[in-house]
Formats: structure tokens, sequence, C-alpha cells
């Protein structure tokens, strides 16, 4: 009976964590497939609209700082929770047709979601350590099915609704879930030691952190979170609208995102298995980002090509973000290093990410056609091979 109660506290716990890991992506990607609505709605252009895409991502980077501080205030417990409900704030504030109000809540969702990015994958190291691999790929599917769910359902809700506020509140609801299984597991026993974990030491935090920004294998990690990031936001924000210059309705738009993000979901389930396949870091890389690019050209070649391109460009995706969270947790000898390094990949790389969505949006206004954005787009693939390579010279952090 004790085995029994201790599975299901486990069982529970999961849920939990599963809940909130579904809330971090969908928000942001719901926004792609409404970009022409939100346009005409708020009586923005397009280079407003790429403020307000860009806008989540430079928030994951500015925001991801704060994570160590929470932590060290509130426990890893209380600063997930805290992280949870500004996302539940913002979201709730989006579906107000208000452009002042769309942008500071839109910053609410990103700034909560950045926590959430430093600190869920710790809470895979702390709780499920002797795990920490399949449990780091089912993290980073569940983020993919958000991703896919929120680019699938937004032009639906939309049509059926006729209101902006309607797909931006399906956000808001699960966030509020996920805030709640969140408080009610706080008692079990995973959570117990994530309410302590990383509150002291606070030194030790801070000489781990200022330690990482010399060393080139931190940079390197963050190369590889960040670029990655750039890409999957870069192509969630103007994939749409590239393909409803031609001719592509809206519902459409989203159903091909919908595939690009669910292809991602087993293939980073079973990113462990295949570099373990590859059997070198470096080389796995270099496959992921050949495969991702075929895929970005049977995207711009439309047509019968649409479905191969979107399954090859989604499962390169969910793979990438697999592999980043898969050589941090490898490359970290302890909690300490993984929140430093968690920490400054995410920030630092959310920062450089932000830019994607805005350089392509500025590239396509200033040449007025779609090429340069796309060789912008490319040429970043490339870079991503090439910090996987570079993170593959040394084995463990300093």
């Amino acid at each position: 009976m004790a085995r029994l109660i201790s599975a299901a506290a486990g069982g529970f716990l999961l849920a939990a964590f599963l809940s909130v890991t579904f809330v971090m992506r969908g928000p942001v990607t719901a926004v792609g497939p409404l970009a022409h609505e939100i346009c005409e709605a708020m009586q923005v252009g397009w280079d407003a609209y790429g403020t307000l895409s860009a806008l989540p991502i430079a928030a994951f980077g500015v925001f991801s700082f704060a994570a160590p501080a929470l932590v060290r205030r509130f426990g890893l417990w209380g600063g997930i929770a805290a992280a949870i409900a500004v996302l539940f704030a913002g979201a709730v504030l989006r579906m107000m047709t208000n452009w002042s109000v769309l942008l500071a809540a839109t910053l609410l969702v990103g700034a909560g979601i950045a926590i959430l990015n430093v600190l869920m994958p710790v809470v895979v190291k702390t709780v499920w350590a002797q795990k920490s691999g399949p449990m780091m790929g089912l993290y980073t599917g569940v983020i993919g099915s958000s991703g896919a769910v929120g680019g699938l359902l937004a032009a639906p809700l939309l049509t059926l609704s006729g209101s902006l506020a309607v797909p931006f509140g399906f956000w808001a609801l699960a966030s509020g879930v996920a805030l709640l299984c969140w408080s009610l597991a706080r008692r079990q026993p995973g959570a117990e030691a994530m309410a302590t974990a990383g509150s002291s030491r606070n030194e030790d935090k801070k000489s781990a952190f200022s330690a990482m920004l010399s060393d080139p294998l931190a940079w390197a990690l963050t190369a590889v979170m960040g670029l990655q990031s750039l890409t999957i936001y870069t192509a969630a924000a103007w994939m749409p609208p590239f393909w409803q210059s031609l001719g592509m309705s809206a519902p459409e738009t989203g159903f091909w995102i919908f595939v690009y993000l669910l292809s991602g979901l087993p293939a980073s389930v079973f990113t462990p298995r295949f570099m373990k396949l590859v059997g070198n870091d470096a080389v796995s890389g270099i496959i992921l980002s050949v495969v991702y690019l075929a895929g970005l050209l049977g995207w711009i070649a439309g047509g019968v090509w649409l479905f191969p391109a979107s399954v090859a460009a989604g499962a390169s995706q969910g793979a990438m973000l697999s592999v980043a969270f898969l050589l941090m947790a490898q490359k970290s000898s302890d909690m300490r290093r993984m929140l430093g390094i968690s920490s400054m990949a995410q920030g630092i790389g959310y920062l450089g990410a932000g830019c994607g969505p805005w350089i392509f949006a500025m590239l396509y206004e200033q040449t007025g056609a779609w090429t340069l954005p796309f060789v912008f787009f490319g040429a970043v693939l490339a870079l991503w091979g090439l910090a996987v390579v570079a993170s593959s010279f040394r084995e463990r952090l300093n």
C-alpha cells in the first residue's frame, strides 16, 4: 500500500510538471497564424508585428537572468510557482483588444516562460536525476506538443468565435490549470525537495555563473541553445505570412505549423537514442542541420513538398532543442552548474534569438522579397551545427 501511495504521489508530481511544461510554447506559437488578423484588429503594420513576434524571445533572454535570484529567495518550487503566476497574468491580459496592453501582456507571458525555461530542466536534474536522459526527452517533447497545439488551434478558435480573445484565452485557461496543479503538488516528496533546493550557497552560485562567462564551452552551449531558439520562433512567426502571401489560408498555415511542431515531439523524445546511435555529438549536430536545411527548401518550394518538408524541419527542430538540454545536463557536474549554464545559455541565447523574427522582418521590409530573409534563416541553421561541433571539444564545464 505504501508503495502504491508513493507511486501515485510521484505520478501526480509528474502530471503537475507536464501541465506546466505544456504552457511553455503554445502562448507564443499561437501568434503566427493570427498575424494578419492581429495587424487588422490593432491597425498596425508588419514592422509592428515583427516587434510583437520578437518580444517573447527577447523577454526569454532578459528575464532568464532573474531565475537564480528567485531560486535563492523562494527555492526551486517557489520560483516556478511565481513564474506560472506571471505567465497566467499576461495570458489573461492578452485577451484585451488594445495594442499597448497586448505588448505589455506579451512581455509578461515571455517573462513567466523565461523563468520556467531555466528552472524546469533543473527540476529534471533534481527530482529525476537517475532518469535525466529520458525525462529531458519527455520534457522537450511536451514543449514541442505545446507549440504544435498553439499553432494548430489559433486560427480555428478565431474562426469559430470571431474574436482574438478566444485563442488567447485558451492559454489563459491552460496556465491557470497549470498553476493549480503545481500548487496542489506542493507537498509531494519531490516538491518538498524542490522547496529548499538552491536556496543556499549564494556565493557559490554567483561565482559559478561568473566562471562560465569566461568558459568557451559555456559560450558554445549558449550558441546551441540560442540558435535553435532563433530558428523555431522565426519559423513560427514568418512561415505563415510567407505561405499566406502565396495564397494559403490562415487555417492551412496553422495546420502546417502544427505538422512542423508535432513532428518534433517523437524526435525530441528519441534524441538520446539518436545521439547514442550516431556516437558523436558533432556529427549529430551536422546531420540535424542538413536535414533542417532540406526542410526549409521544401517549405519554400511548397506544393507536394510541404508535408515531407514540415516533418523534416520539425523533427530536426525538436531534436535540436533536446540536444541543447542534453548537452547542458551532460556537461554539468552538479545542480549549481546546471542552474548556472541554464540561466546563461537561455538568457544570452534568447536575447540573440529574439533578433531572429526582427531581422527576418527588416530584410523583408527593405527588399520586398523573401530571398534574403530565407538566406538568413539557412545561415543560422549552418551556424547551429558548428556550435554543436564546438561544444564537443570538452567534457565538463568549469
